[in-house]
């Protein structure tokens, strides 16, 4: 049975909108392992770090770029003794594409690269403000259950979600500027 560190370590407007993906993830979670803790930026304390098995970062991207906030917890987290704590990240962004949260995933790899510390997977979500608000949020659901399921496991795991798949998106938006052809040729 492991031990999970749940850390939002986003700004401070930012939680309300990872909350639910944090409550979906600790439920999933909460199945399997021993402890489950779930802390923000506001009440973690970096010593108590490493007394977990597995962390899981969970931040909301902005601009392409990780939040201040998580980056001071990396630099208060270097003057700490290390040891193989697991590390995930749970990335939002409230853009469409999901590479937004790349950005982010490099910085975040590149650090636990340097800490000596396990970088075991990520999901990345995207349209984050309006999957929560559509019938899209049963399969986020799922995908948050899949990445649960292997942080449980000790899997690696790279997920992504988005409001909808390529496909779809590009028929949408085909479909919606064929009417306006249409109309321009009309008038």
């Amino acid at each position: 049975m492991s031990k999970v560190l749940i850390l939002s370590s986003g700004l401070t407007k930012s939680h309300q909108y990872v909350s639910p993906f944090i409550d979906r993830l600790e439920v999933h979670l909460r199945k399997s392992c021993e402890v489950v803790d779930i802390r923000n930026v506001n009440n973690f304390d970096e010593r108590t770090f490493f007394e977990y098995d597995q962390v899981v970062f969970v931040f909301m991207v902005a601009m392409n770029s990780i939040p201040s906030t998580t980056l001071e917890i990396f630099e208060r987290l270097e003057k700490c003794k290390k040891n193989n704590t697991e590390v995930y990240a749970l990335i939002v962004t409230d853009e469409f594409e999901c590479e937004k949260c790349d950005y982010a995933y490099k910085v975040f790899k590149n650090w636990s690269d340097k800490a000596n510390l396990q970088m075991k997977g990520t999901l990345k979500i995207g349209s984050a403000l309006v999957i929560m608000q559509s019938t899209h949020k049963f399969v986020t659901s799922n995908r948050i259950k899949q990445f649960a399921d292997d942080i449980i496991n000790h899997k690696e795991s790279s997920l992504t979600d988005t409001l909808f798949y390529q496909t779809t998106f590009l028929n949408k938006a085909n479909q919606f500027w064929n009417k306006e052809i249409k109309k321009g040729k009309d008038e």
